[in-house]
């Protein structure tokens, strides 16, 4: 088996070409214009359609004559072959696109191939604009409703001919990081709060956890991590706190700090009317200068450069940090967030902590935010057609698609009925739902997500999400004027595909990337003289590839343009 793995990841586009040329007649008969007057009427299921159907969730687990199967072949007059592979597994997914045989709707990709190069290679069918507005019209709603999503993944050379479908990220709407302070240590050092202060909840531990509106300066911040690192705040007599702790894998930690600065790892911004990316710019330089002064100033915790994101939440329990950056559902403490910092410090009942969450902190220019987690628009992840799907399969999958990804009262397909097998956390229709034990949370005997697709509206976000989270969002997070306000966008960005960056990105990321760890750590713990090294950096960086991503950049939309469908 390890062999055939290894030949197929070497051979994997000579053996997707061959599928191609072996199918090219049934790819003629699904691809190009439709003839919808020769399909059948929106709600005619009278014809039973053989249907191999997998979706976002598919890990080869559902059982044959599921609860959601029976019903949604029933509904829909199908017989639904479910997809017996984890669509998760890199290995497993290799091996089935290798033979060709794809179920006909699949949310995984291939190969690391795009969805235009999905489609040359012979794995996936367009899918008519025409048939999506007859048989798909709520997701031609959402798609009108979140631009440029009308004219996003369209084959090259058509206007009505699409690649995939896409998901909608409601749940990602808003700040998605922000930073927290230990309250307690606070109030132990006379250091009083500014603003409101608001308990996130009554009682599990959320009644130790608050937030407020205010906001610190830079400087302020300065101060209070001085006094977290040598004014003793935990009382015990002994130097042995810090007052962050970042993480050596990953810049979260840095989200709201950056954003201080105007800056969001990965994006791009115009400085002094030229386009560079974050990591080459010079407010990159001053965020690097700064975390080198709180490093040398002993405010940094210096094992930083030994613990992981997951490892840093271990240390952050231990009591000795004091800053810590977190997402609207840690400070609620969701089920899903458990054992993350901060609220890791909170869980256990005899716990005397107190956290506070605060406002992004504020930058020498005024600056203040946070990167969207998503660049343009909230729309993402990728729903794919097979190739060998005729137009009156076709049809009948945009009606379930549609039905159990975008009707509402098609809960069932997630949760199944309300009262029997799933139940309301708290309030009903205002707070999470919860699977009961004895069914399957997915696939199983409950077929519950066994099809679906990632794509969540705010509605269906209200289904998985904390009353408390919801609540943090609607109150600061996702609110209308500080989206408006502190989410930081990328200048240019080619969602429309474009430019050729995702091959020149593919070809010099590893290289790129490595040179920004490297000296982005070794400038913080003080190895490097940054103002000496910085030319030299940023000329390496462009010799790797760089000069090409910048070039490649400078040809894509801007996302203001996008925003505004211009």
């Amino acid at each position: 088996m390890k062999k055939v793995k290894r030949y197929f990841l070497g051979a994997f586009m000579s053996a997707a070409l061959v599928i191609a040329g072996c199918s090219s007649n049934a790819g003629n008969k699904t691809e190009g214009p439709v003839d919808i007057s020769k399909l059948s009427e929106v709600g005619d299921f009278s014809e039973n359609l053989t249907l191999n159907l997998s979706g976002s969730i598919t890990k080869g687990k559902a059982e044959d004559g599921s609860y959601v199967q029976k019903r949604l072949e029933e509904q829909f007059n199908v017989k639904i072959v479910n997809t017996k592979v984890d669509t998760w597994n890199k290995d497993q997914v290799n091996l089935m696109v290798a033979s060709g045989d794809l179920p006909d709707t699949f949310a995984f990709t291939a190969g690391g191939q795009t969805p235009q190069q999905l489609h040359e290679s012979g794995l996936t069918r367009t899918i008519p604009k025409e048939m999506l507005e007859k048989y798909a019209p709520r997701y031609m709603k959402m798609l009108s409703e979140n631009p440029p999503g009308p004219i996003m993944n369209l084959k090259k050379g058509t206007d009505d001919q699409y690649l995939q479908l896409l998901g909608q990220y409601a749940h990602v709407d808003g700040l998605p990081w922000g930073p927290t302070l230990r309250l307690d240590w606070l109030e132990n050092l006379g250091m009083k709060p500014s603003g409101e202060m608001k308990q996130v909840g009554p009682s599990g531990g959320r009644e130790k956890i608050y937030f407020t509106e205010a906001a610190y300066t830079l400087e302020e911040l300065e101060e209070i991590l001085k006094a977290f690192t040598f004014g003793d705040p935990d009382g015990n007599g002994k130097d042995d706190t810090y007052g962050i702790l970042p993480a050596n894998n990953n810049l979260n930690w840095a989200a709201s700090l950056m954003g201080a600065f105007g800056l969001a790892k990965g994006y791009n911004l115009l400085e002094n009317d030229k386009l560079v990316t974050t990591e080459i710019s010079q407010k990159y330089k001053e965020f690097l200068k700064l975390m080198a002064k709180w490093y040398d100033m002993g405010l940094i915790d210096p094992e930083f450069t030994t613990l992981d994101e997951k490892m840093g939440w271990e240390k952050y329990k231990q009591g000795k940090i004091g800053y810590y950056i977190a997402q609207p559902a840690y400070i609620a403490m969701d089920d899903w967030a458990k054992g993350r910092a901060p609220q890791n410090i909170v869980e256990n009942p005899n716990s005397k902590a107190k956290v506070l969450a605060t406002a992004p902190e504020i930058g020498k220019d005024g600056q203040q935010g946070v990167g969207a987690y998503l660049p343009v628009t909230n729309l993402a992840d990728a729903f794919y057609i097979s190739k060998n799907v005729t137009d009156k399969q076709l049809a009948r999958i945009l009606q379930i698609f549609d039905y159990i990804n975008f009707d509402d009262e098609a809960r069932w397909t997630l949760y199944g009925e309300v009262g029997v097998h799933s139940d309301w956390e708290g309030e009903p229709e205002n707070s999470a739902l919860k699977v009961r034990p004895e069914f399957a949370e997915q696939e199983g005997n409950s077929g519950f997500w066994a099809y679906n697709f990632r794509t969540y509206s705010k509605e269906r976000v209200k289904w998985f999400t904390s009353a408390y989270t919801l609540k943090l969002k609607d109150e600061f997070y996702a609110r209308n004027d500080i989206k408006e306000k502190m989410l930081i966008r990328p200048f240019k960005w080619d969602i429309l595909n474009e430019t050729n960056l995702i091959e020149v990105s593919k070809r010099y990321s590893g290289q790129l990337n490595t040179i920004v760890d490297e000296f982005r750590m070794k400038a913080i713990v003080g190895e490097i003289d940054i103002d000496k090294e910085w030319d030299k950096y940023v000329e390496n960086w462009m010799k790797n590839g760089g000069k090409e991503t910048l070039e490649e950049l400078e040809k894509a939309p801007e996302v203001t343009g996008l925003l505004n469908n211009k």
